[in-house]
């Protein structure tokens, strides 16, 4: 066989067997008439269906995700050993995956690279209607992220093992590049940082096995995780993603650099944990316990919720708002307790506030302001901004700062429309 085209089950998105339950009990009830032996169960198989169901595994108690990824990730990887086994070896598999969170990817990594393949080349390609009402408010990607994969060569015995320091740079260069490609290309948000990370695993997969300092309980150096790769790629792409929102080199506080890349990936004030917990640790190793420390967000049943700037009130010297501080050690502090003023007290008293602490002419104040207004988005409903942030964030540049700071245009006026930010 020359050619494997295959659009595997996304992790743990839709569990189609207890989808097709409905559906499977009517036609036993006609066609199992003709042909019994196809419905010999009383519901559907589910036992055997290759997606992270942790509902399968719900006698394990806080153990259910493990072993319902292990199952995924042991199940993708027999598919793809049969791929391997039935393709010719010039022949080429082309894998189409989409999913948000890097644990599917590692998984999705994983088997295939214990299956045998390389992954050549990779491009997005847009699938989901950004009206979709599936989509709505759900931070989705609309994009398929195309794999195309061969079988690995042979590969010469090597006298010392490859480790992860050594390919680095190499797979930062492929995030790069893929982050420039695919924003000249249109997409964003979420899209945006899948999109590159086909390039990171392709980078991981030509050099396999690569692994880890870390090592195993027998001493040997463990094979590394996919998973690991894409944390490099990931941290190039906080880099140059505040860089595309501020419209030139900056360095903020890893605090300041979570918010605003947030906004910009996700969107939406929500979203899920784990997605914030690896954006945290790509911005400056921070952990989720440290982020609700500062106010900066809520957690619960899965999610994270991004803290209004006019409820983040500090308590003693303690992180948040404080209008009488003068000095802020994260920058986003700053920049929420200006909003602060604007909501409670108007423009006028927030300029004279700037003013008196040196920031109103600032230029990394200023790189922050242009970039929280890049990123957030701008959407309307009535003829009011959806985001509360939105509509302080206007208020300050209209009135205390029309000549150096820009502000996109709004887009068309459909509540979930996300800001391009091309």
């Amino acid at each position: 066989m020359t050619n494997v085209v295959i659009d595997p089950p996304y992790f743990d998105n839709v569990m189609y067997a207890e989808l097709s339950d409905f559906f499977y009990v009517w036609a036993k009830r006609t066609l199992g008439e003709i042909w019994p032996d196809l419905f010999s169960y009383e519901l559907t198989n589910k036992r055997d269906e290759a997606v992270a169901n942790p509902s399968r595994f719900s006698s394990a108690g806080r153990d259910k995700g493990k072993l319902a990824y292990d199952d995924y990730e042991a199940k993708m990887s027999a598919i793809f050993n049969e791929c391997h086994r039935v393709l010719r070896d010039d022949g080429v598999l082309t894998v189409m995956f989409t999913h948000k969170s890097a644990e599917a990817w590692d998984g999705l990594g994983s088997a295939l690279l214990q299956a045998g393949f390389t992954i050549e080349t990779s491009w997005p390609v847009n699938t989901e209607p950004t009206a979709s009402l599936h989509q709505a408010r759900q931070n989705s990607a609309a994009s398929t992220i195309f794999l195309a994969c061969r079988k690995r060569l042979a590969a010469d015995s090597r006298a010392e093992y490859i480790y992860l320091s050594e390919i680095e740079a190499e797979v930062q260069a492929a995030a790069g590049e893929a982050l420039q490609r695919s924003a000249e290309q249109g997409l964003s948000g979420v899209d945006l940082l899948l999109s590159t990370y086909g390039p990171a695993l392709s980078v991981l997969s030509q050099a396999w096995p690569v692994h880890s300092t870390e090592t195993t309980d027998d001493g040997t150096s463990r094979l590394l995780f996919p998973e690991e790769a894409l944390d490099v790629a990931r941290d190039e792409v906080v880099r140059l993603m505040t860089n595309r929102l501020v419209g030139r080199e900056v360095s903020f506080d890893a605090y300041t650099d979570f918010v605003l890349i947030a906004w910009s990936v996700f969107g939406a004030r929500t979203f899920p944990f784990d997605d914030a917990r690896r954006l945290a640790l790509a911005t400056g190793g921070l952990d989720i316990d440290e982020l609700k420390r500062a106010k900066l967000l809520t957690a619960k049943s899965g999610n994270v919720t991004l803290t209004e700037p006019t409820v983040r009130l500090a308590q003693g010297d303690g992180p948040g708002v404080k209008r009488d501080r003068h000095h802020f050690e994260r920058l986003i502090d700053a920049v929420h307790t200006m909003c602060y003023i604007v909501h409670h007290d108007g423009a006028a008293a927030a300029r004279h506030w700037a003013d008196e602490r040196g920031l109103a002419a600032d230029d990394t104040f200023i790189a922050c302001l242009q970039g929280l207004v890049n990123a957030i988005p701008r959407t309307r409903k009535d003829g009011k901004f959806n985001v509360t942030e939105a509509a302080l964030l206007d208020r300050i540049v209209t009135t205390c700062y029309p000549d150096l700071i820009e502000a996109p245009e709004d887009p068309v006026q459909y509540e979930d429309q996300r800001l391009d930010l091309q």
